[in-house]
């Protein structure tokens, strides 16, 4: 499977596979640690004419995974030092590919000597992964704007 596995940036064609994928992946995983108002705020940015207008202004760096042409992983970077969504699809976890998009992120900042800290608002069920990739809680589990978050931060 892995070798049918390809990692590129999102198209814009791709943006409502993206936001599918995503609102699948958090109603499974995320979802239950939100509130009514955290769930309805985390929805409304992940509703494919909101992703569409950062895709078109530039404003986000996107990562993607896809196998037989279907997202299975993304990963969005806001300011080119935070995390705004990262992603992978059930039946793909403990395969790296989360990994994988991080390490294709970093490699297009690696020259960049600005950014020092990359940051993230990890949900609950996300921690363990954030640790796994370098990441260093900076907060405990608090609530902001209804979702349950831990503020992470990877240095580099």
């Amino acid at each position: 499977m892995e070798n049918n596995i390809f990692f590129e940036t999102l198209k814009k064609e791709d943006i409502n596979q993206y936001s599918n994928m995503i609102n699948n992946v958090f109603d499974e995983f995320v979802g239950k640690d939100y509130s009514e108002e955290g769930n309805n705020i985390f929805k409304d940015f992940i509703k494919p004419n909101n992703i569409l207008d950062r895709f078109s202004n530039n404003l986000n760096k996107y990562f993607v995974a896809k196998y037989n042409n279907e997202i299975i992983g993304v990963l969005e970077i806001k300011n080119n030092d935070h995390i705004s969504l990262f992603f992978v699809k059930k039946e793909f976890h403990g395969q790296g590919i989360g990994k994988k998009l991080f390490q294709n992120y970093m490699e297009t900042i690696k020259d960049n000597n600005e950014i020092k800290i990359i940051s993230v608002n990890s949900s609950i069920y996300a921690e363990k992964i954030y640790s796994k990739l370098g990441f260093n809680k900076t907060s405990e589990i608090h609530e902001k704007c209804g979702m349950k978050i831990v503020t992470m931060e990877y240095r580099i």
